[in-house]
């Protein structure tokens, strides 16, 4: 009987999970519609707003503009599925948990999701534009750009993806603190490493100039040395309770 039981649980949590996986597709699949549509007016607008009046973009093969709107809509599909599909995951997962453990979990959930947000708004607001520009300074009289949709919007997903991704190190700082793998003080005397790691992380999934490495790279050390101050923040109310 105990074996019974196990297997029915087992196969009940299965079922439950293909169910979300199911509203996971269902949702994408949904929001694609939405995306489709609206995916020429956003790189209308994107490139309003980051390129200066007058500028254009081209396309070289055929299919560019019908892929490059197909990889836009995928982009804004999934942003709008996220939501729905953590919901859900959470709401697959919680029976399992004590209340000490969701409690736990929902702090660095909400805080990836914010620094996330933070990362994306970051790129769009600051990084794209002055790559834009930055890459405009080269043109002259015997040099002009001819920029290719899908270059461009490649480019300003990776753009707003590797800001989304750069704002989640401090929830890796604050996880090797909490574990004790190491120390505010430790931290604090390498300080200098981090900000090479971090420079170096920059220029990687950065377009190789300066002023993008720069934007990116500024924010994520100041989130560095948040991580620290509040960690040493929480930890000294943790012991005088």
């Amino acid at each position: 009987m105990p074996e019974e039981n196990t297997s029915g649980g087992v196969l009940e949590h299965l079922e439950a999970l293909r169910t979300v996986l199911w509203r996971t597709l269902i949702a994408f699949v949904l929001w694609c519609i939405p995306g489709w549509c609206v995916s020429p007016w956003l790189i209308r607008k994107l490139l309003a707003y980051a390129a200066p009046t007058g500028f254009q973009l081209h396309y070289f093969t055929l299919m560019e503009p019908f892929c490059t709107q197909i990889k836009c809509m995928v982009s804004l599909a999934l942003l709008g599925t996220f939501p729905f599909a953590l919901y859900w995951f959470w709401g697959f997962i919680a029976p399992g948990l004590t209340g000490r453990e969701r409690r736990i979990l929902r702090m660095p959930v909400v805080a990836a999701i914010v620094l996330a947000l933070s990362g994306m708004a970051v790129s769009v607001g600051f990084l794209i534009p002055a790559v834009v520009r930055f890459s405009l300074t080269f043109s002259g009289a015997e040099l002009s750009p001819v920029l290719g949709i899908g270059d461009f919007v490649g480019l300003m997903l990776m753009i707003v993806l590797a800001g989304a991704l750069m704002f989640q190190f401090p929830l890796l700082v604050y996880a090797l603190l909490a574990m004790d793998v190491v120390s505010v003080k430790g931290m604090q005397k390498k300080r200098p490493v981090v900000l090479v790691l971090i420079l170096i992380v920059a220029a990687l999934v950065t377009p190789p100039d300066v002023v993008s490495q720069l934007l990116l790279a500024v924010p994520s050390y100041l989130l560095f040395e948040g991580t620290l101050l509040i960690f040493r923040f929480r930890s000294g109310r943790q012991e005088e309770e």
